[in-house]
């Protein structure tokens, strides 16, 4: 522990300290009584996380910068050399630098847009990268590690001090703290090559598609499979993080309602959203999608009564409330269509809303690609002959009034003019279809009388497809059946 010593040990010590005391001072702040009444429970709880987390980093930290100065002090002392550690490949390089560079990236993308909230979302990450790095410093700079480290914790103690003014809601001071976390991170990025930066740099420009994750390319590309956009930059995992990786659950729902579900009567309802670990989902650990951060998608399981909900959070922690009006007995289905931070991959966690009565099975699997609804025609018109698992299928929604006119005063839903929504008789899969082209963001645009879709299926069977559309301010639903061949 010689080296630790030295002022470069310092350095890491001062970082150390600092992370710690920004977290303690925030505990201080929250628990002082200084936010609004209404919110001390919710911001008495997210401070208990921050907590949690920020000692993890600073433990993190601690450990690997100490276990890293008496390796080296032990290997020169067996060895009595200084000869450098192997030079690690750039590849490998470029991997750390870039799983770093997409951390600064997302806390630039959290300040610019004022959700100051979420930056806590790349703790775990940034921990993990950090300790990478440390450990990898001698292959990167062996003549100049002790500089490296001490560029390195500089930086993670300036994304402490951004984390604290962040969590406080300060706007003008999180710009600022934002400011002096690039410049500390330019220096980190100074003790690589060119190449290495190089090749860090296209990990930034890397995306993928929300809902099939498989499917990379450029932010301007869309995806072959759904159509969408491809919006989601593919992140960089730590290696040996823990953190869940691409494909796995992040999100577990439960619902529990106010009363038991009846015929015909509206329903209070909470829907919680946790971690595997239990830690609650937050609104700020969410992404935004189509202008809503939960799409909630019910149905009973006769595939006959759908419903699609916006829960909103009440002042628990990963609580978030909505209603609604069963008009079919039993249990109905719930999937929370979500995108969470850091990954930002579309997933479904799928819960039950209980009843005392028995529901009603699925007996209707008639095919059918026409449904009448208030007085007009909505008609699914598929390009292939039949639907395969794995391959994209065109659709197009056509809606025309009775006399055979296309209807064009379609209202923006969730930023577009339709949605289509299946769930498969397995009542185990979902799927969220969004119509191509770009958001309908200016609410007073009119759209029809013909939207295009892709429809990518995951499983064989028979499919309910329900069609959303506004008009007039209320929401219409239009019932299709399909099959999807193996």
């Amino acid at each position: 522990m010689a080296q630790l010593g030295r002022a470069p040990g310092r350095d890491y010590f001062q970082a150390i300290f600092d992370c710690c005391r920004h977290f303690g001072t925030f505990a201080i702040v929250e628990s002082s009584g200084l936010t609004r009444a209404g919110h001390i429970w919710w911001r008495g709880q997210r401070m208990r996380l921050f907590i949690r987390q920020g000692t993890a980093i600073c433990l993190f930290l601690f450990g690997i910068i100490a276990m890293s100065g008496a390796e080296n002090t032990a290997l020169q002392e067996i060895a009595g050399t200084n000869a450098p550690a192997a030079t690690l490949p750039p590849v490998a390089q470029a991997r750390s630098l870039g799983m770093l560079w997409q951390v600064v990236m997302q806390l630039e993308h959290y300040v610019q847009s004022k959700e100051l909230s979420a930056v806590h979302n790349e703790d775990v990450i940034l921990s993990a990268a950090a300790m990478e790095l440390l450990a990898q410093v001698d292959g990167i700079a062996s003549n100049q590690s002790g500089d490296l480290k001490s560029s390195l914790t500089a930086f993670c103690s300036r994304v402490s001090a951004l984390h604290l003014v962040a969590d406080l809601n300060q706007q003008a001071s999180s710009e600022t703290e934002l400011g002096k976390a690039l410049e500390s991170f330019a220096k980190v990025k100074a003790h690589f090559s060119k190449d290495v930066i190089a090749q860090a740099q296209g990990y930034l420009e890397t995306f993928t598609c929300p809902m099939h994750r498989d499917v990379v390319g450029k932010r301007t590309d869309f995806c072959p499979k759904c159509g969408m956009a491809l919006d989601q930059v593919s992140r960089i995992l730590p290696s040996n993080s823990g953190f869940p990786s691409p494909g796995q659950q992040t999100v577990r729902a439960s619902v529990r309602t106010a009363a038991p579900l009846t015929v015909g009567q509206p329903v209070a309802a909470l829907l919680e959203l946790q971690r595997p670990n239990g830690d609650p989902v937050l609104p700020s650990d969410l992404i935004e999608t189509h202008t809503r951060k939960i799409h909630l998608l019910l149905v009973d399981s006769s595939l006959t009564d759908y419903h699609h909900e916006h829960p909103v959070p009440t002042r628990n922690p990963g609580e978030y409330s909505f209603s609604f009006t069963p008009s079919k007995p039993g249990s109905y289905r719930v999937w929370a269509d979500v995108r969470s931070y850091p990954l930002g991959l579309q997933e479904y966690a799928m819960t039950d809303i209980r009843a005392a009565t028995t529901g009603e099975p699925l007996t209707n699997r008639t095919v059918i690609f026409k449904a009448t609804v208030d007085g007009l025609n909505y008609e699914l018109i598929i390009a292939q002959k039949t639907i395969q698992v794995g391959r994209p299928a065109s659709a197009r929604l056509r809606i025309t009034t009775a006399d055979g006119k296309g209807f064009t005063q379609l209202e923006p839903l969730m930023a577009t003019f339709a949605h289509l929504v299946g769930f498969n008789q397995d009542y185990k899969t979902a799927m969220h279809i969004h119509p191509k082209g770009a958001p309908v963001l200016d609410p007073t645009a009119r759209g029809g009388p013909e939207l295009e879709f892709q429809i990518y299926a995951l499983q064989p069977g028979f499919v309910r497809l329900f069609a959303q559309v506004q008009i007039e301010g209320r929401s219409r639903f239009a019932p299709f059946g399909l099959q999807i061949s193996p």
